[in-house]
């Protein structure tokens, strides 16, 4: 069982090394396929830095959006599972095992709970609503995994949607009452938008956002809205 961990990057070159150097270990032991999908936009080394590993296919995106980036991404891909990974997120150990263990037990899409790079008691009460279904669950940040056949039956993300494109994906998993897997092996999210702002501000723009795309406002005011009001680049 292969699995094909897609990378979307714009301007990441600083944590590709993190998430490529833990990627090629892990492609030692397990049969898997590392596939950056760089922005027509990146302006920075992220290409040099996925030269300098052996392992790493690097595609630049004919479109710009992490959407799309991630549907260039697994139509040069090659293995049964597609895992979509942000390079900020550092996925588990485990992780391969874990997918191949959900995949057996027939689940054709799932993801993963996460902690936070860094320790707090709101950033850890945060990660608990992760551990399990919710309003919530399924953002990009918990990494979604799918069979090659029911990603390819959902029609890739909707590209469409330059933001939220994770939730919308989720919704229509929903829609079709597939059963999915939340892997309980931890993904590690950075923390940095928090650092940046705070936490009580970060999570009343995401809670603002997100009820905003549930009345159905259109995806572009919804990027509008989110960068005018978080101090980080989506």
């Amino acid at each position: 069982m292969q699995i094909s961990v897609i990378i979307p990057i714009y301007n990441e070159q600083e944590n590709l090394v993190k998430r490529l150097s833990f990627l090629c270990e892990q492609a030692n032991k397990f049969p898997i396929e590392i596939i950056v999908s760089n922005s027509p936009e990146t302006t920075d080394n992220s290409r040099k830095v996925c030269q300098s590993f052996d392992k790493v296919t690097y595609l630049k995106s004919e479109k710009k959006g992490r959407a799309a980036q991630m549907n260039f991404g697994a139509k040069n891909a090659t293995g049964d599972i597609f895992l979509f990974l942000h390079a900020d997120v550092h996925l588990p150990k485990d992780f391969y095992s874990q997918i191949k263990r959900a995949i057996l037990h027939s689940y054709k899409f799932g993801f993963f709970a996460y902690q936070f790079d860094k320790k707090s008691f709101l950033l850890d009460f945060n990660s608990k609503f992760t551990k399990r279904d919710g309003f919530f669950a399924g953002g990009g940040d918990q990494c979604h995994f799918f069979t090659k056949e029911f990603f390819e039956s959902l029609r890739g993300y909707n590209e469409n949607f330059c933001i939220m494109e994770d939730f919308e994906m989720i919704d229509r998993v929903r829609k079709n009452k597939i059963p999915f897997a939340i892997i309980q092996s931890k993904a590690t999210v950075s923390s940095r938008k928090y650092q940046k702002n705070s936490w009580l501000k970060v999570n009343l723009i995401n809670g603002f956002v997100f009820l905003q795309y549930k009345l159905g406002i259109h995806p572009t005011k919804l990027r509008k809205t989110y960068k005018s009001l978080l101090r980080e680049s989506v």
